[in-house]
């Protein structure tokens, strides 16, 4: 990695060439933030929900995510970002601060003020229009009912997030249109209010074109009770890697929401043509000893989110303590097989959902699918890395992977070996696309009760 250096990712390294980069934000969980997966979020559980169907849960976020929509133009707020690019020591050596308030003018029209000038002292990555853009207009995620039909949503199971019990969904787009951002990723959805309160993935597509490299990051979006009624977005966060053409350079960021007002007399939300959102506050569950008093308009925020270790503390306030208590997470409707059964049925699941984002392209849930030292060893004895491995998928130099057949499985523990075969068709030039039938033997690893590609073998299948 060079200062001069031309990466390819979400931000674009500064290099003689022009360099972009659409720091669209954000952010990624990982192991250099104080909290990990494991430590903020309970094991995966993979039962389905009772009382309601996986499809009305779906309807169910979806509504209220008309109504959160609708209910934030209403509000003004301020909005901190910080990003920092780190060298290969873990050091800052550049950094980009932005401060500015969404509000209204006199007539009534909402408009972004700047605080202060933004404090701009990158070096090897330039913030563009995009970028800004990007990070105004286009964060967090929000998911309404009449976006519903573009994206797949896979349910995953159910989970304890943040002290929160949550549904867990998988979203990825179906096609991508041009001109057109979308989300790839995960969401937490609260099982007692039906609000997404977390999202995690990036945005899609990254871009490759003759002006350069617009790659994106991971992102991880909190979101918190504000007024009692509404899940705002309170923090956004990101710890990544973006991997250029000629270098990979390591970017945190952060992203405060604070100070959220409503605008005027109480407003009036239509959906589904009638009137919602009244000033009866969603009453959040109780801790089990006292209550806590929110200031009107002030997010909670759950300490143990808060900051990475190489950014500085936010100034934005933090109540002492989080809106949702730790609940045992419901019962499945049908009881799961046997755990043996159950075990081999979710990896044969697992690998054939990995073939399918694969030949979709859709990186960002192939990323948390493998292990960051993921290896990909192919028949000729040629080794890739995960981050090698999810760029060719990215440009289709991966090529297509048929459906995995006659599986063997063993499972000693946390560790399993799936061993099968496929046919996969690469691409040797433009025109042509060779195709073979491959043996493979996958590794995985569970981690709070998921599943993760740490190893691919492959070799030419038997005839």
């Amino acid at each position: 990695m060079g200062p001069n250096a031309r990466p390819r990712a979400m931000m674009t390294p500064c290099s003689p060439r022009p360099c972009r980069i659409v720091l669209l934000a954000f952010l990624l969980i990982t192991a250099s933030f104080p909290q990990t997966r494991e430590q903020e979020d309970g094991p995966l559980d993979p039962s389905l929900p009772e009382g309601v169907t996986v499809r009305d849960i779906i309807s169910r976020f979806a509504g209220k995510e008309e109504i959160y929509k609708q209910a934030r133009e209403h509000y003004t707020y301020r909005q901190v970002v910080r990003m920092q690019t780190l060298d290969d020591r873990g050091f800052p050596d550049g950094e980009y601060d932005d401060t500015f308030d969404v509000t209204f003018n006199d007539q009534g029209e909402r408009v972004t003020k700047q605080v202060s000038q933004p404090r701009d002292t990158l070096k090897r990555i330039r913030v563009t229009s995009e970028d800004i853009d990007d990070i105004r207009n286009r964060l967090p995620f929000v998911l309404t009912t009449d976006e519903i039909p573009d994206y797949n949503i896979r349910y995953r199971g159910q989970q304890n997030t943040s002290g929160t019990h949550a549904y867990v969904f998988d979203i990825s787009p179906k096609a991508m249109e041009e001109s057109r951002r979308y989300f790839e990723g995960r969401i937490w959805v609260d099982s007692n209010q039906y609000q997404i309160v977390k999202s995690a993935g990036k945005a899609v597509p990254d871009i490759y074109n003759q002006n350069g490299e617009n790659l994106f990051p991971s992102f991880t979006t909190y979101r918190e009770l504000v007024d009692g009624k509404y899940w705002f977005p309170s923090y956004t966060k990101s710890n990544d890697y973006l991997h250029f053409s000629t270098d990979s350079i390591h970017v945190i960021e952060t992203v405060d929401y604070i100070n959220y007002k409503r605008f005027g007399a109480e407003s009036r939300i239509i959906f589904d043509g009638k009137q919602v959102g009244s000033d009866e506050p969603q009453q959040p569950p109780d801790h089990g000893g006292g209550t806590n008093q929110q200031q009107a308009g002030q997010p909670q925020y759950p300490e143990q989110n808060r900051h990475p270790q190489n950014s500085a503390p936010s100034t934005n306030p933090q109540p002492a303590a989080p809106v949702q208590p730790s609940r045992l997470p419901q019962q499945p409707v049908n009881p799961p097989p046997q755990p043996a059964q159950y075990i081999q049925q979710s990896l044969m699941s697992l690998e054939q959902e990995i073939s399918e984002v694969i030949n979709k392209k859709e990186v960002s849930i192939l990323n948390r699918i493998l292990t960051d030292d993921y290896h990909l060893i192919s028949a000729n004895g040629d080794s890739e890395s995960k981050f090698d491995f999810l760029s060719d998928v990215q440009k289709g130099r991966a090529g297509t992977f048929g459906k995995p057949e006659n599986m063997q499985i063993q499972v000693n523990g946390d560790r399993a070996i799936v061993t099968g075969e496929r046919e996969e068709s690469i691409p040797v030039n433009s025109s042509r696309v060779q195709t073979a039938r491959v043996h493979f033997t996958d590794t995985f690893v569970r981690r709070a009760g998921e599943w993760f590609l740490i190893q691919t073998k492959e070799a030419a299948a038997r005839k």
